[in-house]
């Protein structure tokens, strides 16, 4: 072939080429949304049982696609003493899969557009218990209890292997003893037995989407359990107090039925030192708290054997301050007495005393509180000395020292 004939030939394929980049091609495959990755993993582990707190996922894992999110699955592995850390892949094995949390599907909207007197109506579901399953976007908890199987070796990727060599020990000899000790060149990472976890929503295709971040719980010992005493109150607040083998170990408390059924959360979000806590109360109304010791490293906790449940019903005994500034007023009609208003929540009244002549015996004027602070005794007698008191009566039937005495 001539040069002038490959030229030719050359530019008619680069003319086919050029008019190929604008036609149009096979359809591209639809797009396969999978839900975003779960968030707010924490792990807490109360005796041999573990509790794994997370949100479902709310949405895509792109924003411009739809999903429906169908379970969340969980993985978790029990590495040895010293294991490096593993990875998400390594974690997201079928073997290590074990839980899965089912979603509560997504209410059922009408079309848009659709019209409300043609568009048929789905039955009505049967009574029964309520859907108990988290929907999207909520938080939700996962327990478990210990595995008792041995861990396994993690199997170590090139990385790891990397890593691990370098923290084998070096003997270097002691001077002038001749003896040799080994030093590592890098520091375990894991001391401890440790158990990992990660979350992955799953769609209703079966498509999981990405990991959640991986939560490490070491599996070492257990804080001492407080000791926790009967509630105190006086007239405004309850408080709880507890004691520890070392002062200032952080105690979670958590309110409870006198059963030892607990409240979802403590009643402080970050655990206690100071040895006592306070809230306000209902007279008349039990109050039952639990106390554990805490050990938290990040978002995962060990927390000791439970302390409690001690319980406490607060008795209205605290009587109304004294009335103060009674004085009285001569008038034909009798003797009228004054004094200032008491300051209390659960007044109920006054009640108005009075002895006669040189008796020191008071007798009520009141058969029942009065709420007037004033009062007209009609009764006397010309020429009697009389002597009067006042005190307050809150809704219990608490009295009041008594006010201040006046005579007549």
């Amino acid at each position: 072939m001539t040069v002038r004939a490959c030229l030719i030939a050359g530019l008619g394929l680069v003319a086919v080429v050029a008019a190929g980049c604008g036609s149009k091609g096979p359809p591209l495959a639809p797009l396969r949304p999978v839900p975003e990755a779960p968030g707010g993993l924490a792990v807490r582990r109360v005796g041999d049982r573990i509790t794994l707190n997370l949100k479902v996922p709310g949405a895509s894992a792109d924003p411009n696609a739809e999903v429906v999110i169908a379970a969340v699955e969980i993985y978790a592995r029990t590495l040895p003493l010293g294991s490096e850390t593993p990875t998400v892949a390594q974690l997201l094995r079928k073997e290590n899969l074990v839980g899965r949390i089912e979603v509560r599907p997504d209410p059922v909207t009408p079309e848009p557009g659709a019209d409300a007197t043609t568009t048929p109506v789905p039955a009505a579901a049967p009574a029964g218990p309520p859907d108990a399953r988290p929907a999207r976007g909520e938080t939700t908890v996962w327990t478990e209890t210990i595995p008792t199987t041995a861990p396994r070796p993690l199997e170590l990727n090139r990385q790891q292997q990397t890593t691990a060599g370098r923290r084998r020990p070096v003997w270097v000899p002691l001077r002038p003893t001749g003896l040799t000790v080994p030093i590592s060149r890098e520091t375990v990472p894991g001391v401890l037995p440790t158990r990992y976890y990660v979350a992955v929503g799953v769609s209703d295709r079966g498509r999981p989407g990405p990991a959640s971040v991986v939560v490490a719980l070491p599996f070492g010992p257990a804080p001492a359990t407080p000791v926790l005493s009967t509630p105190t109150y006086d007239e405004t607040e309850l408080t709880v107090t507890w004691t520890t083998a070392l002062p200032g170990t952080p105690v979670t408390i958590v309110e409870a039925t006198s059963a030892g059924v607990e409240q979802p959360v403590p009643v402080q979000v970050a655990p206690l030192t100071r040895g006592s806590w306070s809230t306000p109360f209902e007279f008349g109304k039990e109050r039952c708290f639990v106390a554990r010791g805490v050990v938290r490293r990040g978002v995962s906790s060990t927390e000791s054997e439970t302390a409690g449940p001690v319980c406490v019903t607060p008795v209205d005994k605290f009587p109304p301050a004294a009335p103060a500034g009674l004085v009285p007023v001569s008038d034909p009609g009798g003797v009228t007495l004054l004094w200032d208003p008491v300051s209390a929540a659960d007044l109920a009244g006054y009640l108005v005393l009075r002895a006669e002549g040189a008796s020191e015996t008071f007798l009520e004027l009141t058969p029942k509180p009065i709420t007037s602070v004033q009062y007209v005794d009609t009764t006397v007698r010309a020429g009697v000395r009389y002597v009067y008191v006042v005190v307050a009566v809150d809704a219990s039937g608490n009295r009041s020292p008594r006010s201040n005495a006046v005579n007549r």
